[in-house]
């Protein structure tokens, strides 16, 4: 996938954050680049192929997380206004259509979602389903000629990878 497109991809990823449905992951903290999963997933795989513990990309505390499936929503607004955010299909989907939300739970409160609107922030089937946050490590999964898809790692678990300073913009 070239460059230009995985921006593109995080781009959209990061402006949707608050139209999606982005819950605040802190107090005093606005939706920016740093406060959306999915940014954070796209960027990481545009990065690299490697596992990545989830819990490396938030900065909130959670005890597990799931993805589902919900309607998708308004479309995007103001897509193409002033040339800011491009308007591909994705951000229009068709009245009825499906997309995939990312879910994290604290004792059994919702304290974070957010609506995966690119393909390369997708999840293979079966979707995760209450995954503690110890064994919340991702991994690229093929789906048949498709783009990428995130997959949980089976097996042992990896610690959390120590050269993630660079989402933070250290």
């Amino acid at each position: 996938m070239p460059i230009s497109h995985r921006l593109t991809c995080l781009l959209i990823a990061v402006s949707l954050a608050p139209a999606a449905g982005a819950q605040p992951m802190g107090a005093g903290r606005g939706n920016n680049m740093a406060d959306s999963v999915v940014s954070r997933l796209v960027a990481w795989r545009a990065r690299t192929d490697q596992p990545v513990a989830l819990a490396a990309l938030t900065a909130f505390d959670w005890d597990s997380f799931s993805v589902v499936r919900a309607p998708a929503g308004d479309s995007m607004a103001n897509c193409s206004r002033e040339g800011l955010v491009p308007c591909g299909p994705e951000l229009h989907p068709p009245p009825g259509a499906q997309v995939q939300v990312l879910r994290f739970d604290r004792a059994g409160q919702q304290v974070y979602q957010e609506r995966i609107m690119v393909p390369s922030g997708n999840f293979a089937d079966p979707l995760p389903s209450a995954v503690s946050r110890a064994r919340a490590t991702l991994v690229t999964c093929a789906d048949g000629g498709g783009p990428p898809l995130w997959c949980l790692q089976s097996g042992a678990q990896p610690g959390v990878p120590s050269d993630l300073r660079w989402l933070d913009g250290s």
